[in-house]
């Protein structure tokens, strides 16, 4: 006969809280970066297409899995997107039992503690996978579907490319290029608050031409784990994820800059959760013992759902 024992009361959603709260996972570069100013919780399973369009101009399109949901009936256009849960689960190993069985409600505690935060650290990585990936412009990722796996794809919308025909061979032209790459933010109402993140390679190529650079007429400057040309700062992004062949993908490729609005309204939103147990709430994660079965079993889930600014951010192959 399976253990019993009742994790329930380790599971609020206040203790959850508290546990992500004092967890040494905290978001990684690009959420960061990008996503940490605006952080909510949406009050639905699904999101509707008027809260991006409103602020991005442009209609996401889901390309495959997740199928946009019409509330409105069959006769009316496609209006929401049916966000794709991340869905984890754990099978706590004889050690973990043995302890809780003999030391009581502390350490049981402990024990459910370090589950959720490792639950919390899986979601934070997919929010960096899916925040990565908005940067193209699409998040893509695999979901599993009662067939098996499938790819959930949504397209937020073009980014646009300012990649010049030469790569740059002196620092002006690559002060040219940054001020043309603006100047393209600012024709889409952008530009308050540029910054630039520069793959490996050119990243390597950028330190190459400042350095090189004798004349006084452009400022270069290396601090702030970054380079200054003028006015402009670029900073080497080499972070990144592993797509679903488990190859690892750069949040930036190699050979590419990425110019962006840090004050455009990129948003995070965490959507309701399908489960009763959650009480069909919004939350970062829901955990929950699984009811049955002959050992204990964790379930987390979270919906997290990064929406990007397209028309803030503007790329350059230099390499």
């Amino acid at each position: 006969m399976g253990m019993q024992i009742n994790l329930s009361k380790f599971l609020t959603p206040q203790k959850i809280k508290d546990y992500i709260s004092t967890s040494p996972y905290k978001p990684k570069v690009i959420t960061k970066e990008l996503y940490s100013r605006d952080v909510d919780t949406y009050e639905s399973a699904v999101y509707p297409y008027a809260e991006i369009q409103e602020v991005t101009g442009n209609v996401p399109l889901v390309l495959r899995g997740g199928h946009p949901v019409n509330v409105a009936g069959d006769s009316a256009k496609y209006n929401f997107i049916e966000v794709q849960p991340v869905d984890i689960t754990e099978t706590l190993n004889p050690v973990d039992l043995v302890n809780m069985k003999a030391l009581g409600d502390v350490a049981v505690e402990k024990i459910v503690r370090q589950k959720v935060q490792k639950f919390h650290k899986i979601v934070l990585d997919t929010v960096e996978a899916l925040a990565s990936q908005t940067l193209s412009g699409k998040i893509s990722y695999q979901i599993k579907t009662q067939a098996g796996l499938d790819l959930y794809e949504v397209n937020f919308g073009t980014v646009a490319d300012l990649s010049p025909s030469t790569a740059p061979a002196n620092l002006k032209d690559l002060y040219n290029l940054l001020v043309d790459m603006e100047g393209k933010l600012q024709e889409k109402g952008y530009g308050q608050e540029v910054k630039v993140y520069a793959g490996k390679q050119a990243y390597g190529k950028i330190l190459e031409i400042a350095f090189s650079y004798s004349g006084k007429t452009i400022k270069v400057e290396e601090k702030d784990g970054g380079i200054y040309i003028g006015n402009y700062f670029i900073k080497p992004i080499t972070t990144g994820y592993k797509d679903k062949d488990g190859n690892f993908v750069r949040a930036v490729p190699d050979n590419k800059i990425k110019m962006i609005d840090k004050s455009a309204p990129f948003r995070l939103r965490y959507l309701a959760i399908d489960d009763l147990r959650a009480n069909l709430k919004a939350m970062p994660l829901f955990v929950a013992q699984k009811p049955e079965g002959k050992t204990i079993e964790l379930e987390g889930q979270s919906k997290p759902l990064p929406i990007p600014v397209t028309d803030a951010i503007v790329d350059a192959t230099i390499v």
